[in-house]
């Protein structure tokens, strides 16, 4: 493939925006740290399916990691910060608000299939203390 230095950028400002590190993506999409590092530096173009995959790590298509404007990444995270600052109730969908841990559960749920997102979802619906026992 055809180097890319604008989806390079655009991969990278995603990521670092939702406070991933290069090897939490690779290891997310099961690859080396350094083949995903030749993404960031346009050495290297990923394929559609590995592009699919790490666009639904970070639940966007393909089209707005190929549309983001990186050239102002202050402006993304200014978005995400008044998002925040406007909503009233807790948010539990904006990425860059959870630790680790919760980031990578995350990723990985979004990379299942339907069929295992939802055993995801019944066995936390077990698991979870918050849930009234009916």
């Amino acid at each position: 493939m055809m180097k890319n230095p604008e989806l390079a950028r655009q991969m990278r400002a995603l990521r670092t925006v939702n406070h991933y590190t290069q090897q939490q993506i690779a290891d997310l999409l099961n690859i080396d740290r350094t083949t995903y590092t030749s993404y960031e530096i346009s050495k290297n173009t990923p394929d559609i399916m590995l592009l699919d995959a790490f666009a639904r790590i970070f639940h966007v298509n393909v089209d707005f990691i190929l549309h983001i404007d990186t050239q102002n990444v202050d402006a993304l995270c200014d978005e995400i910060e008044t998002y925040v600052a406007d909503n009233k109730e807790p948010s539990y969908s904006l990425v860059s608000q959870l630790d680790k841990d919760e980031r990578t559960l995350i990723a990985a749920y979004r990379l299942l299939s339907d069929e295992d997102k939802e055993k995801v979802r019944e066995l936390a619906k077990r698991c979870n203390p918050l849930q009234s026992k009916e």
